[in-house]
C-alpha cells in the first residue's frame, strides 16, 4: 500500500466522518465552547444557564413523575443536545423501560453508545430497530456512520447506506451531503490500492 494513499484514505474517512455526524455533535460541540467564562459574549452564557435550567426542570419532573415515559425521553435528550452521553445513555434506558419498543429513543441511545465510544451496543441497537423496521432512515444511516467511523468498516458502512438509498432515494447527511455522493465518495477510496 502506498504511504501517500493511506494518509488521503484516512483523511477522507475523517471527513467524512466530520460531515456525517456534524449534526448529531454539533450541539454537544458547541455547549463545550459556551462554558461560563469561556467567551465575552454574554449571550454565551446566558444560553447556558438557559440549557441548565431546562435540564433541572426535567430533572425534577422526573422525580415528580417516575413513570411519564415521555419525560424521560426529553430529559435524555436535553443530554443528548448537551454532550452528556453518560447521562443520555442512563436516561433513555429509562424512558425505554417507560416506552418498550420506541424505535426513536432506541436510535437515540445507539447515537449516544457511539459518542460514549460504545460501537457494538450502538450497532446492536440499530440492528434491533431496524428488524422492527427495516425502512427506519435515523438507524440505518447512524449504523452506517458507526461503522464507517466507529468500527473503521467501510464495507459494512457502504452496504448499509446502499440499503437505505433503496429505500429513500433523497436520503442526507446531517450536513446537507447526499448520500449517494457519500457512497459515491467512499466507493472511490475503498476501491483505491
Amino acid at each position: 500500500m502506498d504511504p501517500k494513499g493511506y494518509i488521503k484514505k484516512e483523511r477522507f474517512y475523517l471527513y467524512v466522518a466530520a460531515a456525517l455526524i456534524i449534526g448529531f455533535l454539533g450541539g454537544a460541540i458547541f455547549a463545550v465552547y459556551r462554558l461560563p467564562g469561556a467567551g465575552t459574549d454574554p449571550h454565551e452564557a446566558t444560553h447556558q444557564q438557559e440549557a441548565a435550567k431546562a435540564i433541572a426542570a426535567l430533572e425534577k419532573a422526573t422525580q415528580d413523575k417516575p413513570n411519564d415515559g415521555q419525560v424521560w425521553v426529553e430529559l435524555g435528550h436535553a443530554y443528548f443536545d448537551t454532550g452528556q452521553a453518560k447521562k443520555a445513555i442512563i436516561t433513555y434506558h429509562k424512558a425505554l423501560e417507560l416506552l418498550p419498543g420506541d424505535l426513536n429513543v432506541m436510535t437515540d441511545l445507539g447515537v449516544m453508545y457511539h459518542q460514549d465510544g460504545q460501537h457494538k451496543e450502538a450497532i446492536d441497537l440499530f440492528d434491533q430497530v431496524l428488524q422492527n423496521n427495516p425502512k427506519h432512515e435515523q438507524a440505518r444511516f447512524n449504523k452506517g456512520v458507526v461503522l464507517l467511523t466507529g468500527l473503521n468498516d467501510p464495507t459494512g458502512a457502504l452496504a448499509e447506506w446502499k440499503i437505505l438509498v433503496q429505500h429513500h432515494p433523497m436520503a442526507a447527511a446531517p450536513s446537507g451531503r447526499m448520500v449517494g455522493d457519500l457512497i459515491d465518495q467512499l466507493e472511490k477510496e475503498v476501491a483505491k490500492p
